[in-house]
């Protein structure tokens, strides 16, 4: 107690640098929050819609691997993924990248073609891509926050042997 009541006056400004200290704590804390969960619902969204297309399309895909077509190479399927990925996340797409509409200042960069791969009777397909978050406090940017992410969808058939 005897930091903060002094005789001298000073305990003001001790007890103002204490307070400015913990607010600093709190605001680095509820921005990695933010950060976070923005990174874990486009993830988990990401994934959705994979796992979406990956229902929808396996039919197609496994049959033009299977004649020896490498069109997921080309990204014939990558821009097909991309314009209902944009769709479903409400994001604008420029390029590779695509801006959250809300906070145009969000970045989502697809740089990859959606891969597939298929092995025996498994259709794996994934794509890599990258958030990245701006860091800024008071108005000022002071850096960009990488984040790299993969997902993955796994598609396998059941058919009976012998029917």
């Amino acid at each position: 107690m005897k930091m903060v009541f002094d005789k001298r006056g000073m305990s003001f400004v001790k007890t103002a640098v204490i307070i400015i200290v913990i607010a600093i704590v709190f605001s680095v804390m509820l921005s990695y929050a933010s950060i976070m969960s923005t990174v874990s619902r486009t993830r988990d969204d990401t994934q959705r819609v994979l796992d979406s297309f990956c229902i929808e399309k396996a039919v197609e895909i496994y049959g033009s691997i299977k004649n020896g077509n490498k069109d997921m190479a080309s990204g014939t399927y990558t821009s097909e993924f991309m314009e209902k990925l944009t769709t479903e996340l409400g994001v604008v797409r420029q390029g590779n990248n695509a801006y959250h509409q809300s906070r145009g200042n969000i970045i989502f960069r697809y740089d990859t073609p959606l891969v597939a791969n298929l092995s025996e009777d498994t259709l794996t397909l994934s794509i890599d891509y990258e958030i990245v978050v701006p860091v800024s406090f008071a108005g000022q940017r002071f850096t960009d926050l990488r984040i790299p992410l993969r997902t993955e969808s796994i598609y396998t058939t059941k058919y009976q042997e012998g029917t």
